[in-house]
């Protein structure tokens, strides 16, 4: 009855719709990263050797970013716009290119393992990235199998993939600790996700081949792999700006204290449950944009209620997990992993997600109308402060690292907006950051409230909730009334 009221346009529908299937995706990918993490560190019971996993894990996921070159990105946009180029010419060229980087990628990653095993003193972690290289070829056939149906906004086949992937990688990582292998468990953690990684890209393939029978041979263009390289290496560059801090602050903090990152990996599973949001988004709203980017109004509208529909989602939990961070962790990874810093660490990396969804949300958006140097720019503020300050005053001071790397992310927000001026593309900001935030104040001052009331807080934090429930239908309501329905939408 309350949608019904709300007179939803088609816009609206589709980006529910598809946002709802894409976070079902990451979530069950998230929670079952989670599962495998809780599993890890029970069976491990020692905070050293758990934490020397996530260190692995860490590194591995940082060499991933390096997969692709933009190709994907590249990719995506041309199924958006022209799809029968990208069938015909344009995927054979991406999985070509991508495969190729991937073995660059892969010879680079297994050249620096002895240098990282002595860095970090652990002699085993040399066979286990050498290993471990050999599944990046794989990851990067991955990626664009995954791109081409984000092309033609088909989420619920890209969700599928997304939790395949996930299942197959977290079953190699259990396994590999249960049952090790050679010098060790990193040496079974490798074999384990490098074989999911083989069945994944496999599967991928097949289903590539049953929905979109590209043309998997045929004559190799340089001049059309340039030009997608010039679409798709700023948002490249950009994604790993963005995605690089996350492993590079963890590796850092390594060099002094394994058992932090731990601690700091449990932070960033936690907020990461509420980044899924935001990325859920991101990957919407790129096809979403683009399919209108010969009308500007309409993609301004379009771009505004993805970020206000992010915002809607991503500020309740925000505040929920500001509020609560010690019982959160402490539920979910066992009172041994909480510590004094470990709701700091929860607080600000909840912070970090809201500040980075500004930037990530944005490039977006403009990328979709074809205007990448933002999504570059940006990612480069928010990096260079955590590249260039933690290793220098804050290797040791592991709450100091995560307050320079939220600060980064909060800078990198506000060079967005100005670059959405820049690009004179300005959106309603009252209706994407303002007044989403309404229903989170007021439930977020019912909770607060609430601690301080002994026995009556479940009753607060109910209240805060219903509060929250309300507000925002109210809210929706009456934007639909000012909303005229879109007649142009093209799925």
């Amino acid at each position: 009855m309350l949608i019904t009221k709300m007179q939803l346009n088609d816009n609206q529908r589709f980006l529910i719709r598809s946002v709802a299937i894409i976070v079902l995706g990451l979530f069950i990918n998230q929670l079952l990263q989670t599962v495998g993490s809780i599993v890890v560190a029970r069976v491990l019971n020692d905070p050293i050797k758990f934490g020397e996993v996530n260190l692995m894990l860490q590194i591995f996921g940082m060499v991933n970013l390096f997969l692709n070159l933009g190709f994907n990105s590249s990719l995506v946009y041309t199924f958006s716009t022209n799809s029968k180029d990208a069938i015909e010419n344009r995927f054979r060229l991406a999985m070509l290119s991508s495969a190729f980087f991937g073995v660059i990628v892969s010879i680079l990653l297994a050249s620096l393992a002895p240098l990282l095993a002595e860095t970090y003193a652990l002699p085993s972690l040399k066979g286990a990235l050498v290993i471990s290289s050999i599944m990046l070829v794989f990851n990067s056939i991955i990626n664009i199998g995954v791109a081409a149906f984000s092309g033609n906004r088909n989420f619920g086949t890209q969700a599928l993939f997304m939790v395949i992937t996930t299942v197959l990688s977290t079953a190699g990582t259990v396994l590999g600790v249960l049952w090790p292998v050679g010098d060790g468990f990193l040496w079974g953690v490798s074999i384990g996700m490098g074989s999911g990684s083989i069945l994944a890209a496999l599967f991928i393939c097949w289903k590539v081949e049953k929905v979109h029978h590209p043309k998997w041979w045929g004559h190799v263009s340089i001049s059309e792999i340039w030009k997608m390289m010039q679409y798709g290496v700023p948002l490249w560059a950009g994604n790993i700006a963005k995605a690089f801090q996350q492993p590079f602050v963890t590796m850092i903090i390594g060099s002094s204290s394994v058992i932090a990152v731990g601690h700091i990996s449990n932070a960033f599973r936690i907020t990461g449950f509420i980044g899924i949001v935001t990325w859920a988004f991101m990957i919407v709203t790129f096809p979403f944009v683009a399919a209108s980017y010969q009308d500007p109004l309409e993609s301004k509208r379009r771009g505004t209620l993805c970020i206000r529909y992010n915002n809607l989602i991503l500020y309740p939990l925000t505040v929920v997990i500001c509020l609560y961070p010690n019982q959160i962790n402490g539920y979910l990874f066992g009172e041994s992993y909480t510590t004094g810093d470990s709701a700091t660490y929860i607080r600000l990396l909840a912070l970090g997600v809201f500040f980075s969804s500004v930037g990530r949300l944005g490039g977006n958006i403009l990328a979709g109308i074809g205007k990448t140097k933002a999504n570059f720019w940006v990612m480069i503020v928010a990096g260079i402060f955590v590249i260039t300050l933690v290793p220098l005053i804050a290797a040791s001071n592991p709450v100091l690292a995560v307050w320079i790397y939220t600060g980064g992310w909060a800078i990198s927000a506000i060079c967005m907006i100005w670059f959405f001026y820049l690009e004179n593309f300005t959106l309603n900001w009252w209706k994407a950051y303002g007044e989403p935030l309404i229903p989170s104040l007021f439930m977020g001052l019912f909770m607060e409230v609430g601690r301080f009331t002994g026995g009556f807080m479940t009753s607060f934090v109910l209240i805060g909730i219903v509060c929250l429930i309300i507000l925002t239908v109210y809210i929706e309501m009456r934007e639909g009334k000012t909303v005229a329905p879109s007649n142009n939408f093209n799925n």
